[in-house]
């Protein structure tokens, strides 16, 4: 499927933004400069990237669902896009954790790769082994909630059409809604807990808004009936309310992201502030560098510091650089190489 630019362009943001989320915010305990730049808003909502590589996928891969001709065939693409980089990534960061000790999450075991190689929720795994599970890196969260989402979505949308499939969507990430107002006045206490909240929080219905928001902005660039992208405002408008509404900040972050992804879509003029070389490459690149940074940027920050007498804000440049070189090699060379044995195994 042919690339999209300015979609790769948003993916550039993403990536930038989870990347110095991860770099100066998310681990205070770990880095030498403890929480010093957690007031600094980009850093501090950094992590809403995700949020919108969610409202991509939403429009992608309903795309990738109209070329598709059978369920299976889609899972079958989506394995394909997904499990090459991840296991690129695991064999590199797996020896490699082995000598970084720093690492926020420690040393990995070899059972903590099972998630990550499979896609499925530690959660899950933990719920019906009654084993403790833990995973390579926290960033592979985001992947089971990717994976769910095709699970549900594209069963939806062969049984019943897009349309039905993205109210179907839509209609989930209600119910998550209405889980939390029910807990809010007491209708649903502690002892009711892990029938009904529990089992909707381990299907990640709570991200489940973004996505079909990303759907609809897809049905408004492909028909550019205005109606479609209204209804796209207002789901991407309720999805917000899966960040809580305790911080101004993530608020006014995530509304900004969802009302310049729209506006792109609508104003064929804002296209091109997104389909430039520079936000373009860190999209090529964003998938394997999303799976590689987190947990290795975090150690070097640390071994870095013990080293050199750098400025603070200066010290993650150098880990981040070389991440981005390893995540350019994987999207470029190695990542193909993989995807093209294995399609001729499967």
């Amino acid at each position: 499927m042919k690339r999209i630019a300015f979609l790769d362009g948003f993916r550039g943001v993403a990536i930038i933004l989870v990347v110095l989320y991860h770099a100066y915010v998310r681990y205070p305990e770990s880095v030498p400069y403890g929480d010093r730049f957690t007031g600094v808003i980009l850093f501090k909502e950094g992590l809403l990237g995700v949020q919108l590589f969610f409202l991509l996928s939403g429009f992608v891969i309903l795309m990738t669902l109209q070329k598709t001709r059978s369920y299976l065939e889609f899972l079958k693409k989506r394995w394909l896009r997904l499990f090459p980089a991840m296991l690129i990534v695991t064999v590199i960061l797996f020896p490699i954790s082995q000598f970084l000790p720093e690492r926020p999450k420690g040393v990995p075991d070899w059972v903590d790769l099972i998630p990550g190689l499979t896609f499925i929720d530690p959660t899950w795994i933990e719920l019906f082994t009654k084993s403790k599970v833990d995973e390579l890196e926290g960033t592979f969260w985001s992947l089971y909630v990717e994976v769910k989402y095709y699970l549900f979505f594209g069963g939806m949308y062969f049984l019943f059409g897009k349309r039905k499939a993205i109210a179907g969507i839509f209609g989930l990430y209600l119910l998550w809604v209405l889980s939390r107002i029910l807990i809010k006045v007491g209708v649903i206490t502690p002892d009711h807990l892990f029938s009904i909240v529990i089992a909707i929080e381990i299907l990640s219905l709570k991200h489940f808004g973004w996505f079909a928001a990303g759907s609809l902005a897809y049905l408004y660039y492909t028909s550019k009936e205005l109606k479609y992208l209204i209804l796209a405002t207002i789901v991407g408008s309720l999805a917000i309310l899966s960040l809580g509404l305790a911080s101004w900040s993530s608020v006014f972050i995530a509304s900004t992201i969802l009302a310049v992804f729209l506006g792109t879509i609508y104003f064929d003029g804002l296209k091109q502030l997104f389909d430039n070389r520079f936000l373009v490459f860190f999209g090529f690149i964003s998938y394997p560098l999303y799976l590689i940074h987190e947990n290795t940027m975090i150690a070097w920050i640390t071994r870095l510091d013990r080293v050199f007498d750098m400025p603070d804000i200066l010290l993650p440049a150098i880990p981040i650089l070389v991440l981005i070189a390893a995540a350019y090699v994987i999207a470029k060379f190695l990542e193909p190489a993989v995807l093209k044995l294995l399609k001729k195994i499967v």
